[in-house]
C-alpha cells in the first residue's frame, strides 16, 4: 500500500473542510473534516474508500454527536502494534472471574469487505460529516484521532483499535461511522450459525460490556449476529 498521508492530495472539487488536531487542537494533526454534513458530503465516502490504498487517507463518517473539541490523546500506530489484540477482552473476563475461551475462528467471507462497507456507509441519516484519517488500517482510526467514545469503559483507545484489527482479519470488518459514544462496523464475514455467534458474542462483551443492557441474554444477542452484515456498539 502506498501511504502518502497528505491532506494536500484531495481531488479537485472536494468539499470544504479543515485539518483537526488531537487533544483539543494541542496535539498533532490527525484528520481532515468536512465543514458541512449531508448527503452530498457522504457521497464522497465511497470514492475515498476506494482510493485509500493510493492516498493513505481512510474515510470515516462522523455523526453529529461527536464533539471534535473533546478528542483525547491520540496514540500512533506503533503504540497499537504493542497492544495484544485480546488484551481488552482478557481484562474484562479476568475482572469478571469468568473464563474466556479465546478468539473465535475466522469466518468465510460472505461478500467482499468493500461491498459490505459501501452498503453500510449508504445507510442511516444524512447528517454525518466526512473525515479523512491518515492510516494504513481502518481499525486504527479511532485510536489515531483520539476518539473518546469508550472512555466510560477504557481510556486506552489503542486497546479498542487492537481488537478491531483482529476483527478486520477474521471477519472482514471495516470501521464506517463514529459517534460520541457509538461505533458502527460493516461485517463481510458474519457468523452463519448460532454456535459461531455465541463465541463472537463473548468478544463483543469484552469489547463493549454495554451489550448486556436491558437484560439481553447471550443466546438472544448471539441470534442477532447470525448473518448480520453490521455491528453497532454504544458505550453507556
Amino acid at each position: 500500500m502506498c501511504v502518502k498521508n497528505s491532506f494536500n492530495t484531495l481531488p479537485a472539487g472536494f468539499p470544504a473542510g479543515h485539518v483537526v488536531s488531537a487533544e483539543g487542537g494541542r496535539g498533532r494533526p490527525v484528520m481532515w473534516v468536512s465543514e458541512h454534513a449531508g448527503l452530498a458530503i457522504q457521497r464522497w465516502w465511497e470514492p475515498m474508500f476506494d482510493d485509500h490504498p493510493q492516498t493513505g487517507l481512510y474515510p470515516l463518517l462522523l455523526d453529529e454527536s461527536i464533539d471534535i473539541a473533546l478528542l483525547g490523546t491520540a496514540p500512533t500506530a506503533d503504540v497499537i502494534d504493542r497492544v495484544p489484540g485480546d488484551q481488552l477482552i482478557r481484562e474484562y473476563f479476568d475482572f469478571s472471574g469468568n473464563g474466556w475461551p479465546g478468539f473465535a475462528p475466522a469466518q468465510r467471507l460472505a461478500v467482499h469487505p468493500g461491498y459490505a462497507a459501501a452498503r453500510l456507509a449508504a445507510e442511516g441519516a444524512d447528517t454525518a460529516r466526512l473525515a479523512l484519517v491518515p492510516s494504513v488500517r481502518g481499525a486504527d482510526t479511532p485510536a489515531l484521532i483520539g476518539w473518546t467514545g469508550a472512555m466510560d469503559y477504557t481510556w486506552d483507545v489503542e486497546k479498542i483499535s487492537a481488537v478491531l484489527r483482529t476483527w478486520e482479519d477474521r471477519f472482514g470488518v471495516r470501521v464506517i461511522r463514529l459517534g460520541g459514544t457509538t461505533l458502527e462496523l460493516s461485517v463481510a464475514a458474519p457468523p452463519s450459525t448460532i454456535t459461531e455467534a455465541r463465541r463472537i458474542t463473548l468478544e463483543h462483551a469484552g469489547f463493549c460490556p454495554s451489550i448486556w443492557q436491558e437484560e439481553v441474554a447471550l443466546n438472544s444477542y448471539a441470534a442477532g449476529l447470525v448473518k448480520r452484515p453490521a455491528w453497532r456498539f454504544q458505550w453507556a
